[in-house]
């Protein structure tokens, strides 16, 4: 199937034309039109052909070809199309991209909660990523497959019953079933926000591989060992954009295969009781990041890539809090000391171990 994105921007041609370039292929058409020529009724009368929504974060600061400059920001046209959908004036809700600079990212959007749930997901238009078209159309095939089905259960390909209750407690009726009243695109966003960019419920290959204790690129037998995981992965929606792991279902196989626990061993410990059991021999571990000396791994340092144990790490802000499900990200100490890293990625320690943070940067610095 071939799958349309509307991209609306305050952008020329010339310069779209490129972005347009990049982001198709034969399965996705980018179809631009400039942000002024727009308004509430084009929205309406042309929603149905499109999947998604490649939107700019600022629509205000380009004129058209005759001078005129909108008055919106990208966060306001997508906060209409938004009210549009959930006041039933059109009736097909449909993913919205955030598509900007990363200055602009990072001046605004990551700054400012109240546009954040507007947008499923954001790219960057200094560096889009190789992976962009295939999170683009897993993004509107899910939103297909949820405006005819609403049940959480077949969603995720799980017994939901395995997850906290809390998760999907908003979604669920007094009788036991889900609430199709609800938009799509809040069914879309806590699958996508809650669930698959968080870490927690599920994890990610860098996680899997820490949480092992396997040091996957230099381990030939990495891809072997993620097949005998294979009942833990994620298959439920978006899986086709995001490859996850289900954590509990992680656990369970591990301890099905070793007859222990990923929590009771290090990392060493757990390369070789894999070793032992699965006769995979050319798998190694991670050494510790420099300055570290625990091989606890339970986390990934998020300026480094590298695995780390929570206890040598800090944790690292966000605007809001994790919710009872999800995991604090860590920075490692030898981050904290490269602050260029830091600033370029916009990480900041959290104010609970900012503290602890300072101490141990005192040390180093004399």
């Amino acid at each position: 199937m071939q799958y349309k994105y509307l991209y609306l921007d305050d952008e020329s041609n010339d310069t779209v034309k490129s972005y347009q370039d990049r982001l198709s292929n034969e399965n996705l058409i980018i179809d631009y039109v400039q942000i002024n020529q727009i308004n509430k009724q084009f929205i309406i009368d042309n929603i149905e052909e499109y999947h998604g929504i490649l939107l700019d974060l600022r629509t205000d600061e380009q004129p058209d070809e005759s001078g005129i400059v909108s008055d919106f920001t990208g966060a306001v046209w997508g906060q209409h199309i938004r009210d549009l959908v959930t006041t039933g004036k059109i009736s097909k809700d449909i993913p919205i991209v955030l598509f900007s600079t990363d200055k602009k990212l990072q001046d605004t959007y990551f700054k400012d909660m109240t546009s954040n749930n507007i947008f499923d997901r954001f790219l960057t238009k200094d560096k889009i990523p190789d992976n962009a078209i295939s999170k683009l159309i897993s993004l509107a095939k899910g939103y297909e497959i949820i405006s005819s089905d609403r049940d959480f259960n077949n969603l995720l390909k799980i017994n939901i019953s395995e997850l906290d209750s809390r998760i999907f407690s908003r979604f669920v009726k007094e009788d036991g079933s889900f609430n199709v009243e609800i938009p799509v695109h809040e069914y879309a966003q806590i699958i996508l926000k809650d669930l698959i960019y968080a870490k927690g419920v599920l994890i990610n290959e860098k996680y899997l591989a820490a949480r092992l204790g396997i040091e996957k690129d230099s381990s030939s037998d990495w891809n072997n060992l993620k097949e005998k995981f294979s009942e833990a992965k994620y298959t439920g929606l978006f899986s086709d954009g995001w490859d996850r792991w289900w954590m509990h279902k992680v656990d369970s196989k591990f301890n099905e295969i070793t007859e222990t626990y990923l929590s009771y061993l290090d990392a060493k410990e757990r390369l070789e009781v894999i070793k032992n059991k699965l006769k995979l021999n050319d798998l190694t571990y991670s050494k510790p990041i420099e300055l570290n000396s625990s091989y606890d791994y339970w986390t990934v340092c998020k300026a480094t890539k590298k695995p780390l144990d929570p206890m040598e790490g800090f944790r690292v802000y966000t605007i809001s809090e994790p919710k009872t499900w999800q995991e604090y990200e860590y920075v490692s100490l030898y981050a904290l000391l490269n602050p260029h890293t830091l600033s370029e990625k916009q990480i900041r320690v959290h104010p609970l171990d900012k503290e602890r943070a300072n101490k141990k940067l005192e040390k180093y610095h004399g």
